[in-house]
């Protein structure tokens, strides 16, 4: 798995809570890439109604409430059409291993992903905020 889902979840984070314009720039420098990249998931984050943009007004917003957005929501915006686990294409047709190792790995694999969105979706971005805060509190009070 690539960074896009976590670089996907501090944006609508960094939205969701600042309150300043939150620009391509603004998030760019926030996590740490540039901004044509955050450009290239806003958009994907967009089509899947997670944020909004207006044509004339910079910066984004969240499409619905944090609430409402769900974990598996931003998971599946960033990731269409592409599985978690792959099973190599190439085997040796003439290998017995090689002929039947997709038939068995595919169902498990496709269980496994299946289990990942099943939790991220019982989680909203709401409450990857209030984690947050919460380690953010923790943090700083520093040792009891």
């Amino acid at each position: 798995m690539d960074t896009k889902f976590s670089q996907a979840l501090h944006m609508l984070v960094y939205i969701s809570e600042t309150e300043s314009t939150a620009t391509s720039h603004a998030l760019a420098e926030s996590v740490g890439t540039n901004p044509s990249h955050i450009r290239k998931l806003s958009t994907l984050l967009k089509e899947a109604g997670l944020v909004e943009s207006r044509q004339g007004k910079s910066g984004f917003t969240l499409g619905r409430p944090k609430t409402r957005i769900t974990l598996a929501d931003i998971y599946t915006a960033v990731n269409r059409d592409k599985h978690l686990l792959h099973i190599h294409e190439d085997p040796n047709p003439d290998c017995p291993i090689g002929q039947h190792i997709g038939d068995v790995l595919r169902p498990t694999f496709e269980d496994l992903e299946h289990q990942l969105l099943s939790a991220l979706a019982t989680r909203t971005l709401d409450d990857l905020i209030t984690g947050l805060r919460r380690s953010a509190d923790q943090n700083t009070q520093g040792p009891q």
